[in-house]
């Protein structure tokens, strides 16, 4: 295979075949190949700075923010020490946005991982990415935020709990509704992205402004009934006390070291996942005007903007509510809205989670699309997943000029339904804790693998023009910490690292079968 340089880019990306050259075997670390498929359409530079931004900050704010602080709060023995998690994740997260920023910049290609697993390692291993984000890494996330969608609606639509296939039933019709309205047209997704950007933003800033308004109220009046509970002003945030959830209680002054390690992990897991999303900018770097500018600043806007609103938000629920309830509780931005204005606050709520978790989906679809259409053009999946838009039996294409309503039919259909197909068999068959696991699983094993490959490149071909380049120490602590992120999941959650070694089996055994 001919190596894709930055200055083949706009051949490729224009449709022009490069040279294939089957060699699986040269060093990792002279200059790789790189392919595309001759058939591959043009991509319209249509998104700017402020799209990349609200891809990413969409992606990242969704149900973690909502879900994730239960599963913080209980593996660490203080709200000061969950506070400082969230900054750890947040961080952890930012200098592996800024890792991939460098590779999107030199590297501007749709697909993301997928292309820059390719260039540094070959096809054999940009196949198995593909293969695993596709299958697994996509479906799974949109199938966790569905069935979030689904206890969301269940919360206020019924007095009696919902059994667990009529969870699942809203579930796939929340998807399936969302789905359907991003495979219409790539404009009609920017600005729903941008909407479902502005709500989630504002859901967050109505909790941090909840729990400042209990602080004024408190300053004012100290027996306000606005003031939240009172353990945030009347006891050490940093002083251990036992984490207590579904009849678990842990003892930090009875554990040992390594089981500390343990919860710490999970912690930070839990964190990370709320974090999760920021690699997806990077999935549609093609489709972004002037990446080497842009995507380092929208990376860089859109970390801002999710580290400082985590943060604020997590203080908040140390404010509204007793210290002892945040563990149990995966609905605590419910529960934090309920204890300071009443019930219709909490019905409010849960609609913009709802509505949060509909505009994460959306992103999915959205980057998840283009991941696929990828694939296909490199010939990984069946070539009609490549395809925009729709066609008539005679093959022609449903454009504007054809159509009575004047859209442009441009999405990529066919990837979409592939996608909704795998995400409904993994929300009927999948649990919220046991898909978490599995997405955070997967992903970390890729985004290491990529992070090592910038350090590969860097080696490899050190000419290689960068218009954004991070500091080096930024990719060898987020290879540390990833590594450890990883075998924590797998020592800790056997089936899940199961299942994913299946996959990679069944990837590998597909791979070859291609030739």
């Amino acid at each position: 295979m001919e190596r894709l340089t930055p200055h083949h880019a706009e051949e490729v990306e224009d449709g022009v075949p490069s040279k294939p050259v089957n060699d699986e075997t040269e060093p990792l670390l002279r200059r790789r190949a790189s392919t595309s498929s001759s058939d591959s359409q043009p991509l319209a530079k249509q998104l700017s700075t402020r799209h990349a931004f609200a891809v990413l900050v969409s992606l990242q704010i969704g149900s973690g923010i909502f879900a994730s602080p239960a599963q913080v709060d209980y593996n660490v023995p203080s709200p000061g020490a969950a506070l400082l998690v969230w900054v750890l994740g947040g961080l952890l997260s930012w200098a592996g946005a800024a890792s991939l920023a460098e590779l999107g910049a030199a590297l501007p290609l749709n697909g993301g991982t997928l292309e820059y697993l390719r260039y540094v390692y070959g096809d054999t291993m940009a196949f198995l990415g593909a293969w695993i984000y596709i299958m697994g890494v996509k479906p799974s996330s949109m199938a966790i935020q569905s069935i979030v969608i689904a206890e969301s609606v269940a919360t206020i639509s019924s007095a009696r709990p919902l059994n667990a296939w009529a969870l699942k039933g809203i579930a796939a019709l929340a998807f399936l509704f969302t789905v359907a309205a991003n495979s219409i047209n790539t404009r009609w997704t920017l600005r729903l992205s941008e909407f479902f950007t502005v709500n989630k933003i504002s859901t967050v800033l109505l909790i941090v402004i909840g729990g400042a308004i209990a602080v004024v109220a408190h300053l004012v009046d100290s027996n306000s009934s606005l003031s939240g509970a009172t353990d945030w002003y009347t006891r050490n945030w940093f002083d251990n006390r036992p984490s207590v959830s579904k009849g678990h209680t842990i003892d930090w002054t009875a554990i040992g070291a390594w089981e500390r390690y343990g919860h710490y992990s999970a912690a930070i897991y839990a964190g990370l996942w709320a974090y999760d999303g920021w690699d997806s900018a990077n999935f549609v770097a093609s489709e972004i005007r002037d990446p080497g500018r842009s995507l380092p600043k929208a990376i860089k806007a859109a970390m801002i903007v999710v580290l400082s609103c985590y943060e604020l938000v997590n203080v908040a629920y140390y404010i509204l509510l007793p210290w002892d309830a945040i563990s149990s509780n995966n609905a605590v931005a419910v529960a934090a809205a309920k204890s300071l204005f009443g019930r219709p606050a909490g019905v409010i709520i849960t609609i913009l989670v709802a509505i949060s978790c509909v505009g994460s989906i959306t992103s999915n679809v959205f980057t998840g699309g283009r991941l696929i259409v990828a694939a296909a053009q490199h010939h990984y999946f069946p070539a009609i997943l490549s395809k925009r838009g729709f066609q008539t039996s005679s093959g022609k294409r449903i454009t504007e000029s054809n159509t009575p309503t004047g859209l442009t039919f441009d999405a990529p259909v066919y990837a979409n339904l592939l996608s909704t197909i795998v995400t409904l068999v993994f929300i009927f068959t999948g649990s919220f804790q046991a898909l978490l696991t599995f997405v955070g699983m997967a992903e970390w094993v890729f985004y290491v693998s990529t992070v090592i490959g910038l350090l590969i490149l860097r080696r490899r071909e050190p000419e290689l023009p960068r218009p954004y380049q991070i500091a080096l120490p930024l990719p060898f602590i987020f290879i540390i910490v990833g590594t450890l992120v990883i075998v924590r999941s797998a020592i800790f959650a056997p089936i899940q690292s199961g299942v994913l070694a299946a996959m990679f089996v069944v990837g590998t055994m597909i791979s070859k079968l291609r030739g």
